[in-house]
């Protein structure tokens, strides 16, 4: 292939003969042949260098021959390995296109499947729209409601011992539920009810007794009253004036020795409250109250105005006095009209209780009631109109004073609270003898430091009472004291908030009569009454 290559490149390096030069050539030739049959011809210089020159000519062309072979061999090369890795992509290609088959297969049955859900989920969407409409509804009504109206209550749980000498040891556990609702009626009205456990006879607990072999024994369904049931106009005008009416909370400052926390009055309440911008003094407030004992039916006692009321009015204000102590003084006048029509009844028969004669000594029972028996002086020959019945040796209109002080301690979780009341009877019967005295008056102190806001609060104190005999209306007064009235009392406390709405207390209430010559005994030993509660409040 060489050779064929060099004899070609020879052939094509000849440049074209002209006429001349082909005769010339011929000559030439000729006479090469002639001297080659007769002889050698000598060879010239010039003819050494032709040779050279067409030698190297065609040295060049061969050169080029080569270079153009070596370029087609590598595009040879090349086209090879491209048709090679062309292939190899075609057959991955081919690989690929099968698999991306299976795939768009298996997507078409999947979108086919995610379309089908898709319009499930249009329809549950649109369902779920026209239900969250319905419930967003509902949510804005109980919004609504929630924002007019506040829920609150508490479950207590019990124990209970009593502890005197020269009687029997007693033990008991009790529980106690309340429920109330309070809340916006319109712009100008608030109105809420209350129930609460406890027995219809009682007014001034709201405890049960568990498995009470009297009332309820072998875990009989415990009763559940309205405790609360009121309306209150409160002026968008005046937004100093509110007016009550129904059965409500204590519109006035007192304390337990004179009303019960349990008891909630019934009638008709006002109140006037002016503040002020002055650095001592905060607050004034007037309270104006109407109270209805009872309504009796006149025939039964051949009488008119047999009904039972109780009217009063309290000044009360709010000094901050430097820093640290601010106090808060009220003075309350209340005036009962005709009051033993409202305990005793219109025929003189009530619930049992034991009453205490002008005398001091016991008259027996069923005349009256009131927590852990009548203690005031009773007359039992008192006549109501052309009848004799039972009724108070006195006749009541209180006069109370009560100075409540917070004081500071520098100790933000213990401040100190100390109240003073001086309360006293205006109608006390003068012309009774009972130990030379009138037996018209009360006084209390108590003592407390620490408060119940947070977790972790703690409370402790003390409180003393001296209540005489006719100072208040015993039916109405604190029902886990040893005695209403004639008693002097001590009450140790001590509260400990666990949660922020559970608290666990002791209270130690030790008792016994003012003059044991009133309650018509001999010995007058102290009773001893332990109380372990756990409150849940919401």
């Amino acid at each position: 292939m060489t050779a064929l290559l060099l004899l070609t490149g020879l052939c094509l390096a000849q440049p074209p003969a002209s006429d001349g030069d082909v005769t010339v050539r011929k000559t030439k030739t000729h006479a090469v042949k002639n001297s080659q049959k007769n002889a050698t011809a000598p060879v010239s210089a010039e003819d050494i260098k032709q040779l050279k020159e067409l030698i190297q000519a065609q040295q060049a062309q061969i050169d080029q021959l080569k270079q153009l072979i070596t370029q087609r061999d590598q595009q040879t090369q090349q086209a090879q390995q491209t048709a090679s890795d062309a292939q190899k992509t075609a057959v991955a290609a081919r690989e690929k296109a099968a698999a991306t088959e299976i795939v768009v297969a298996n997507t078409s049955a999947k979108v086919e499947n995610v379309q089908a859900d898709v319009t499930d989920l249009k329809t549950t969407a649109a369902n779920a729209a026209v239900t969250a409409q319905e419930d967003q509804k509902r949510i804005g009504v109980v919004e609504a409601l929630s924002n007019r109206f506040r829920f609150s209550g508490d479950v207590r749980a019990r124990y209970e011992n009593f502890f005197q000498e020269g009687t029997q040891d007693r033990e008991r556990f009790r529980f106690r539920l309340r429920f109330g609702v309070d809340g916006k009626l319109s712009e100008d009205f608030i109105g809420g009810f209350a129930l609460a456990s406890g027995s219809q006879s009682d007014p001034t607990t709201t405890n049960q007794t568990l498995s009470d072999s009297t009332n309820s024994p072998d875990f009989m369904r415990k009763p559940i009253n309205i405790d609360r049931a009121y309306v209150t106009w409160k002026p968008s005008a005046f937004r100093w004036f509110s007016a009550t009416a129904g059965k409500f909370a204590y519109p006035w400052v007192r304390t337990t020795q004179v009303f019960d926390s349990d008891l909630n009055p019934e009638g008709f309440s006002e109140t006037i409250v002016h503040k002020f911008a002055n650095p001592t003094l905060k607050e004034l407030n007037l309270t104006a109250t109407q109270l209805v004992l009872a309504t009796v039916d006149s025939g039964k006692l051949n009488t008119p105005n047999t009904d039972s009321w109780a009217y009063g009015v309290q000044l009360g204000g709010k000094l901050q006095i430097g820093q640290y102590w601010s106090m808060t003084p009220t003075y309350s006048f209340m005036n009962f009209i005709r009051p033993d029509i409202a305990v005793f009844g219109s025929n003189g028969a009530g619930y049992s209780s034991t009453l205490v004669g002008t005398n001091g000594t016991a008259i027996g029972s069923n005349y009256g009631f009131a927590p852990n028996g009548m203690t005031n002086c009773v007359n039992t020959s008192k006549a109501y109109g052309n009848q004799i019945g039972t009724g108070f040796c006195s006749q009541y209109q209180y006069s109370d004073l009560i100075i409540n002080n917070v004081v500071k301690t520098g100790i933000a979780k213990l401040p100190l609270n100390v109240l003073f009341e001086w309360e006293k009877n205006l109608r006390a019967d003068s012309s009774l003898t009972r130990d030379g005295k009138k037996h018209d008056s009360l006084y209390h102190i108590e003592a407390s430091l620490g408060q119940l806001k947070n977790k972790g609060d703690i409370q402790f104190g003390y409180s003393y009472s001296h209540t005489e005999q006719d100072a208040i209306i015993a039916s109405y007064a604190e029902s886990d004291q040893f005695k209403p009235t004639n008693v002097e009392q001590n009450r140790i406390f001590f509260i400990w908030q666990l949660r922020k709405n559970t608290s666990l207390g002791y209270t130690e209430w030790i008792g016994r009569y003012l003059s044991p010559s009133l309650a018509g005994v001999a010995k007058n030993p102290y009773m001893k009454r332990g109380q372990l509660d756990l409150v849940y409040s919401f």
